[in-house]
């Protein structure tokens, strides 16, 4: 099937396998060496090449490539977000020459190896709202700028002038009057090692792209480590925030406002028709990701359940593991994302996820109650034996760790553990590989991990 966009509609063309692959009497074949050259991004030297799978798009070079395939790009974007026409906030045109001082000058050193500590960051206190079933909420947005091509296609010195713009526009910010970047510092990733840098990804202060980039890697961490500005990730700059909780809209009005600042002050990539130009299609338009962490025993438990979970994946949501894109649910921990990105403005996308896990979290809590009427004591059995292996064991694994934190958590909010009060989210993260080695100052094996994280377990549950 070769799909096409005529105005407002979407024409499909379907053709044998024959004819729509690429070997020999194929419609790929058969194109000009005129056309083959139209898919080369004349500012970029990006070649576009289209694939089968319309979900399985490439990182584009450069904003200019969407102009220079638009025609190709079109359907796919079309599948992909159910629209090709961008909704939501404007790029603000720069009304201030960029700031030019040189890097060294810049407010915010980069973060020391004695300034990344275990303590707890605000987002691990579990005492955001609805914090039974929802661990956290966590809203990013993805932005470019102007005249520069993607991360993965910039040179090095490319991407330290991105950096360097960002940075300093960002630091310009910071000098605002109740500005939530007052106390924030900057982090180079390209100085830290490995046990550091997995120990940021593990408190989702970064991510997995940014670990494993190359060259002029920072990110911008405010003081209570809510707010986390990734810059030279996938695409230029990743403006995140993570909090306790439920409580989406609060973190969108926070960065959102962020976003229009920094807006204000640097040209974004920007398209009145497709938005913000973003490094892959998927995120293009709004550029927002909004993601809730979930705890979701019940569900996982029934046959009901994991109907409901189903629909929500039908319903155009991403439904992931505690890491996000890639990773499995473990432990009844799940995270749901929004998948488009375009055609809503930024409010939409937050009231739509608002509402979805607002329905979800009435469905857990349902289902707890009917677990525990249904047969007491065979959940009481699961939880306390849960219970009894994480206040005794002398070795546990990540893996099994995530599943009996989850049913001793469960037995608290359901009163069966009346005198514990553990905080689920810290463990969560305290008890990861980089935590357990950052707390101890020195690299160690899987099996002393086990042991060190079964004695963190034990002294949380004294």
């Amino acid at each position: 099937m070769i799909s096409a966009v005529d105005g407002s509609k979407l024409i499909e063309l379907y053709a044998c396998e024959n004819c729509a692959t690429d070997g020999k009497g194929s419609f790929a074949e058969q194109k000009s060496s005129k056309d083959r050259q139209n898919l080369i991004c004349p500012y970029c030297l990006f070649e576009f090449q289209l694939s089968k799978n319309c979900y399985d798009l490439p990182l584009l070079g450069c904003p200019s490539c969407y102009n220079q395939f638009h025609k190709e790009l079109a359907p796919f974007i079309l599948r992909i977000h159910g629209s090709t026409k961008h909704k939501g906030k404007l790029s603000i045109k720069s009304k201030k020459p960029l700031l030019e001082q040189s890097i060294a000058d810049a407010k915010y050193q980069p973060f020391s190896r004695s300034s990344i500590s275990t303590r707890e960051a605000q987002w691990m206190n579990g005492k955001g709202p609805s914090f039974d079933v929802v661990v956290s909420s966590r809203i990013r947005l993805a932005r470019n700028l102007k005249g520069y091509p993607f991360c993965h296609l910039a040179v090095k010195s490319e991407l330290n002038e991105i950096a360097t713009i960002i940075e300093q526009a960002l630091a310009d910010i910071a000098e605002y009057a109740y500005s939530p970047l007052k106390n924030a510092y900057v982090v180079d990733i390209d100085e830290l090692d490995g046990i550091d840098r997995a120990f940021l990804l593990e408190r989702h202060l970064i991510s997995r792209d940014l670990v494993e980039k190359c060259f002029a890697r920072r990110a911008i961490i405010d003081d209570k480590e809510i707010i986390s500005i990734m810059i030279n990730e996938e695409d230029h700059v990743r403006l995140q925030i993570i909090d306790s909780g439920l409580q989406i809209k609060q973190l969108w009005d926070v960065i959102s406002d962020i976003d229009d600042k920094l807006s204000d002050k640097v040209d974004y990539a920007f398209s009145r028709e497709w938005g913000f130009l973003t490094a892959c299609p998927s995120n293009v338009g709004t550029g927002l990701r909004v993601s809730i962490m979930l705890h979701l025993p019940a569900l996982s438990m029934t046959k009901e359940g994991k109907r409901i979970l189903s629909s929500v994946v039908n319903m155009g949501y991403a439904l992931r593991g505690i890491y996000g894109e890639g990773s499995k649910a473990t432990g009844a921990f799940y995270q749901i994302s929004n998948e488009a990105t375009l055609g809503q403005s930024g409010e939409d996308i937050v009231e739509q996820m608002q509402s979805v896990a607002l329905q979800i979290l009435a469905y857990e809590r349902e289902e707890r109650q009917n677990l525990l009427e249904r047969d007491r004591t065979k959940l009481e059995d699961k939880i306390f034996r849960a219970y009894g292996i994480l206040t005794n064991a002398r070795s546990v694994s990540s893996m099994e760790s995530l599943e009996l934190l989850s049913l001793v958590s469960l037995g608290i909010s359901l009163g069966l553990i009346s005198d514990l009060a553990v905080n689920i989210a810290s463990l969560l993260v305290l008890t990861r590989s980089a935590h357990l080695q950052k707390s101890e100052g020195k690299e160690f094996d899987l099996l002393t991990q086990n042991i060190n994280r079964a004695k963190i377990i034990k002294t949380f549950f004294k």
